[in-house]
């Protein structure tokens, strides 16, 4: 009818409207995910260890952060790779064991809680056996 004014159902569910509200006015959201001593926080970009802040190239960061978020299982390289890099991507899987290295050289002592899972995968550990030994 003309004249007439019609609401239309919010495009946010109410679980979600905090998230909205957050990026209309510009608030950061955290995503700060940590792993006994070691943190990263996908919103600055960083990662620490024991309190100290490490280096980690780009994808080296995205491949911590699923490790991370996923922690305790192991993920095959084609998983990584689909989850990592991208299902569109065609690369070698051995690609993910150079990167995995790059990994476990950037994080320095805490390298140790990157496993190789013989024929299998990698995961990311909070309690590898070289920090329970030590």
């Amino acid at each position: 009818m003309p004249g007439r004014t019609t609401t239309s159902p919010s495009r946010f569910p109410p679980r979600n409207c905090w998230h909205a509200s957050a990026r209309c006015c510009g608030a950061q959201v955290s995503d700060s995910v940590t792993i006994g001593d070691l943190v990263l926080d996908a919103g600055t970009y960083r990662v620490t260890y024991q309190g100290q802040p490490l280096k980690v190239g780009p994808t080296e960061f995205k491949l911590l952060h699923f490790f991370m978020k996923h922690s305790e299982r192991v993920h095959s390289r084609s998983q990584l790779l689909d989850k990592v890099w991208g299902d569109h991507v065609f690369i070698e899987e051995r690609t993910v064991d150079v990167h995995v290295k790059r990994l476990r050289e950037a994080l320095g002592a805490a390298g140790v809680m990157v496993e190789t899972v013989r024929g299998a995968g990698y995961r990311l550990t909070a309690q590898p056996p070289a920090l329970m030994q030590a």
